[in-house]
């Protein structure tokens, strides 16, 4: 058997029995090429005043007996196989066995005269054309062959990349491409030193240059190459481990270890969900794909569906998809994102992938180098063809960030009908009490289906710990108003509405406004639904409640009140943590906060809002100008939001005007009378506080004039002085609460005399 018959046109139709039959042909043309390179090198050095030189002999000998078992073997092998056309004569074996023995002598014998080359054997360039057109027939998966069609690798850059791959894999080439770099260093093959084996006598550098320039080019994006660019061409062609995984290894689309803390495998192969939300989205990235683009950017709240849409969408194109964590890699100094964009460029081209950028938010001090790696990342992957998906809670400014065609699309919450259809799809297999209605918690709960499917996992494990059989109503409850954004719990604080109307002490006035704006929460559905008032009130929908007055008056106790006569969570907003010194930022924690809330239907407190909406001006100050917008886009937000908003100050002139106008109601808590004051005493002092004989409540309300909050902090000081007086006899008495008052008088710097206390002077004063 020789490389005549093996190669010839006529085995070209002949499907490769296996991939390890396919590199063994490949890696044959190699062999040939290095056997027929080193004997030429013999000739050179034998030549050289007839002799060899001392210094290589030793390893040319080596290496040139080496290469030549290797075509040796592969003939053998071949032969044995029988896969050929046509019987080889036997003359003809018996002259490949009379030209083994010849060979045999000549490697005993370096300095005999060297056999002719077989003028009818193939050309490196036939012999790798009829390896493609019978790879091109195999049924057999034949990764490196994928691989090369795919990287529209030349017949050259093939075979360099067939040389490196021997290199990395089989230790003994290591000294057959020491001898050919003719260093002892180089132990893996160079663009230049593949170019000598591969063109042989033809070789030479202005003939080859454009081969070896389009090699560089063609295996840059598998090959971990480092260019010189004074010498491009002296560049080492070695793969490392993660590519010699892929060609051979057990599990060849594994990702390369070195990045798997910013990559990921997004399409596990899993049956998915049905979409039951959003569907016109996948239509559209469908269309998109189909007219051309590969880059398209989904934006959404957590758990809107975008991972879910982006595997639906790969699972109808039959993609893999690679993830790619750009919070985490963009922390990184620019060269080191530059090898793991590279690195991620490689995955997707080793298995076929698109790649999906997730994590994405910036600063504004940020945005500059968050766009120059947006940048990157795009260019990089586009001219690979990789299909690239981009996903964040915002909406990105793409054409900012790259000059490529591409498709943004917002996945929006999912509307009341479909909310209803996942909660009950995901609700299957859940045991659920009786008095659950699937539909209020569709409608009172903006949910997406992610969240919908956390609810519903972590209310089972609620009612577990409660050792409920089914999950009740409150503990589903429970589990929704825990899927509130971390985001938004990080600027406000939930507080719990314990206070119903009959623990807030005001005047009819006050108490009929707070009454009539509840019920406009009560009954919406009927007005705006179900009498059509949605029609022509489109916008402020919500119920926005504007609490002014002195402290300690009650306003704060109010918000409570509205949430628990509502049924809904209280959220009272941290505005030392709203505020930001950097451009933009504040507006950005202002739309967020109304953003979450709106999605689990919470009341938003604003205490002491005058801090943050102020009065407009137009002094032309920067700094100015910086609070008219924060003023104008929380008068935006107050109006679109269709929860509750509660906002509380004690300077109401300092409240800008056009606040009064979008308030839906304006409640004044004016200083309490004597009256007033008594009714907060009684209300105040629990039912069950053992009060002495000589307690007269009518005079601590006509002679103290405190509002609500004092009162308070009286009453709770005079129960713990008698607690500790051993002559209280267990009741807290008149002196316990004189004492208390003439605490909060010096706590709020009044001046107080004698006769304020008169006639119970001598039990506080002596």
């Amino acid at each position: 058997m020789n490389f005549s018959d093996l190669f010839s046109p006529d085995t070209a139709a002949l499907p490769f029995n296996s991939y390890a039959q396919y590199t063994e042909h490949l890696f044959a043309c190699v062999d040939r090429q290095l056997s027929a390179y080193l004997t030429g090198l013999t000739h050179v050095f034998t030549a050289d005043n007839g002799s060899l030189k001392n210094t290589l002999y030793p390893d040319l000998e080596i290496a040139r007996n080496l290469c030549q078992k290797h075509v040796d073997d592969f003939l053998s092998s071949a032969g044995h196989s029988g896969e050929h056309t046509s019987a080889v004569p036997a003359a003809e074996t018996e002259t490949d066995g009379a030209l083994d023995a010849l060979l045999a002598a000549f490697a005993d014998d370096i300095s005999a005269p060297l056999p002719a080359e077989d003028a009818q054997a193939p050309s490196v360039a036939d012999m790798l054309s009829v390896i493609r057109r019978r790879a091109a027939c195999t049924a057999a998966p034949l990764p490196l062959h994928t691989l090369a069609e795919t990287l529209g690798l030349s017949d050259f850059s093939l075979f360099c990349f067939a040389c490196a791959v021997l290199s990395s894999t089989q230790t003994n080439y290591a000294a057959i491409f020491q001898v050919i770099g003719q260093n002892s260093s180089l132990v893996a093959p160079s663009i230049e030193s593949a170019a000598r084996v591969y063109f042989g006598e033809q070789f030479s550098i202005t003939a080859a240059y454009a081969e070896m320039s389009r090699a560089l080019e063609q295996l840059a994006p598998v090959f971990d190459l480092r260019i010189n660019a004074s010498l491009p061409f002296s560049t080492i062609v070695s793969p490392d481990k993660r590519l010699i995984d892929f060609l051979f290894g057990a599990d060849p689309l594994r990702i390369d270890q070195k990045y798997k803390r910013f990559f990921s495998v997004l399409t596990d192969g899993q049956t998915l969900d049905p979409l039951l939300a959003n569907q016109h989205i996948l239509d559209a990235l469908t269309i998109s794909f189909d007219d051309g683009v590969r880059l398209f950017s989904l934006y959404g709240d957590e758990g809107s569906g975008r991972r879910f849409t982006i595997r639906h969408f790969c699972a109808q194109k039959n993609l893999r998809c690679i993830t790619v964590d750009g919070a985490k890699l963009f922390g990184y100094d620019f060269q080191f994102v530059q090898q793991a964009l590279w690195a991620v460029a490689r995955e997707c081209l080793l298995s076929g992938a698109c790649c999906c950028l997730t994590n994405l938010s910036y600063r504004e001090e940020e945005k500059e180098r968050f766009f120059s790696y947006m940048d990157l990342f795009f260019e990089r992957l586009s001219d690979h063809g990789v299909t690239v998906f981009t996903h964040s809670k915002d909406k990105l400014p793409m054409r900012e960030m790259t000059s490529l065609d591409f498709t943004q699309l917002e996945l929006p919450t999912p509307d009341n009908r479909e909310r209803i259809v996942l909660w009950q799809h995901y609700a299957e297999g859940y045991a659920l009490d009786d008095e659950v209605d699937l539909t209020e918690m569709a409608t009172k709960f903006l949910f997406t289906g992610g969240k919908i499917k956390n609810a519903l996992h972590q209310a089972r494990s609620f009612a577990s710990m409660a050792q409920a059989l089914l999950i009740p109503r409150d503990q589903l409850f429970k589990a929704c108003n825990a899927q509130m954004s971390h985001e938004l719990t990080q600027k406000a604080t939930r507080i719990p509405a314990n206070f119903t109307w009959d623990d807030i002490v005001m005047n009819r006035d006050q108490r009929e406004a707070l009454q009539h704006a509840v019920e406009q929460m009560t009954y919406r559905k009927q007005v705006y639904e179900d009498w059509n008032y949605m029609k022509k009130y489109q916008y402020g929908r919500g119920l926005s409640v504007l609490l002014f007055g002195a402290p300690g008056t009650g306003k704060s106790m109010c918000a409570q009140v509205i949430a628990n006569a509502l049924n809904l969570e209280l959220y009272r907003v941290d505005l030392s943590k709203v505020v930001d010194k950097y451009v933009g930022e504040t507006e950005k924690s202002i739309s967020m906060i109304f953003r979450e809330a709106k999605k689990c239907n919470v009341v938003l407190f604003f205490d002491e809002c005058d801090t943050l909406f102020a009065k407009r001006s137009d002094d032309g100050g920067s700094n100015q100008s910086s609070n008219n917008n924060k003023t104008a886009l929380l008068l935006q937000e107050v109006e679109a939001y269709d929860g509750v908003s509660v906002l509380a100050t004690n300077y109401k002139h300092n409240i800008d005007p056009a606040f009064f106008r979008r308030m839906k109601f304006i409640v004044e808590f004016q200083f309490p009378d004597a009256d007033t004051r008594e009714m907060l005493w009684k209300t105040t002092i629990p039912k069950t506080t053992p009060l002495a004989e000589d307690v007269d409540i009518r005079f601590l309300a006509e002679r103290f004039e405190f509002v609500g909050g004092n009162i308070k902090n009286c009453i709770l000081n005079a129960a713990f002085l008698a607690a500790a007086d051993p002559d209280s006899d267990g009741n807290v008495h008149m002196k316990h609460y004189l004492q208390a008052i003439r605490y909060e008088f010096v706590k709020t710097g009044k001046v107080f005399t004698r006769a304020d206390f008169e006639p119970y002077a001598h039990l506080v004063l002596g």
